[in-house]
């Protein structure tokens, strides 16, 4: 009992030194520019979610100024030139996806270099810890466990006998050079392949007309397709409105098409309450905004150094889930809900 009691006053003083610690840091003179170089603009419904909890950052520790600097015309050279811009004006901390590995090393590299340190997130360097840029550490879903996670609830639903096996699936990307979005396929296509279904992943862009019309030569010359995968929440409705068109059945039961898409976006969640789509994912883009910021807080106040990376995700998103899911990103999303609903 004694030693129990010891053990618990220990704990006790170690927690109130590290509020004592926290408060005292809060309240000191230094002040930080944090910044969060994205290539999630404004037309990407998530965008929402990482400038709410970085604004909720802010609330909690005022001595630290956030920026969010992103752009809708995004390519990887965009987003390379912007990532510069950043790292020019000297800040504190810088929070950035790596889209690109090749593309984002080079100034990532001299940015920690030059005492910059640096989080990655919503999309990790894919490479081992000792070969990948030398970030801080990782916040954000896991893209391969995605397509995973969907690609088995998927089979759960097809061997119950509520939407059709899967026979031919298209994982339908609107950016080729994308990591995340590669890795998403490549995890629905392991446990597609694995269930004996084909697959390809199909390039469409990100343009509506042009995807339309590239879904709909693909599924002219192959007909055997009856799953199609939207790696991201916006182009679910294209898929869908091809097939309806072609008269493929893709509402959600067990005959004709089945589509399902990621993310928990007006977009997807109104897919999914429809009955247009199966099912989608939450990374956590909450904590994508919340936690690297804080780590680099941390970093600075505290010394403290993340051993691991974080993962915010996924989280599968069902018809079941629907209305809790719904109550939740209208509160996020506000009128804005509405407009994004693009179905």
């Amino acid at each position: 009992m004694k030693i129990a009691r010891t053990l618990a006053a220990s704990a006790a003083l170690a927690t109130a030194a590290l509020a004592g610690s926290m408060a005292a840091a809060q309240e000191s003179d230094d002040s930080y520019r944090f910044v969060m170089v994205s290539h999630i603009g404004s037309n990407d419904p998530n965008m929402a979610w990482l400038t709410l909890s970085m604004d909720e950052f802010t609330k909690r520790y005022p001595n630290v100024t956030t920026e969010y600097i992103s752009t809708n015309q995004y390519s990887i050279q965009e987003l390379v030139r912007l990532l510069e811009q950043a790292i020019a004006t000297r800040p504190d901390g810088i929070a950035v996806p790596i889209v690109s590995s090749d593309a984002l090393e080079g100034p990532l590299r001299k940015a920690i270099e030059s005492g910059i340190p640096v989080v990655a997130f919503n999309i990790a360097d894919p490479r081992p810890k000792d070969e990948r840029i030398p970030y801080l550490t990782y916040v954000g879903g896991d893209e391969y466990l995605t397509g995973q996670e969907l690609g088995k609830y998927a089979l759960e639903q097809a061997e119950a006998g509520e939407i059709p096996m899967p026979e031919r699936v298209v994982c339908a990307s609107h950016d080729s050079a994308h990591q995340g979005l590669k890795a998403r396929c490549a995890g629905m296509k392991e446990v597609m392949e694995a269930a004996g279904a084909k697959f390809e992943e199909l390039f469409i862009g990100a343009e509506p007309a042009t995807a339309r019309n590239t879904l709909q030569s693909y599924l002219q010359a192959n007909p055997d397709t009856n799953y199609i995968f939207t790696v991201a929440p916006w182009s679910a409705p294209w898929a869908w409105g091809v097939a309806n068109d072609m008269g493929l059945d893709p509402d959600v039961d067990d005959k004709g098409m089945t589509i399902i898409t990621v993310d928990a976006s007006p977009a997807a969640l109104e897919g999914i309450k429809a009955g247009h789509v199966l099912a989608s994912t939450s990374q956590g883009f909450w904590l994508q905004g919340y936690a690297p910021m804080e780590w680099l807080y941390w970093y600075h106040e505290l010394g403290y150094t993340p051993q691991s990376d974080i993962l915010t995700g996924p989280t599968v998103i069902t018809a079941d889930a629907i209305d809790h899911w719904e109550t939740m990103v209208r509160k996020v999303f506000g009128d804005v809900y509405d407009e994004q609903n693009t179905w």
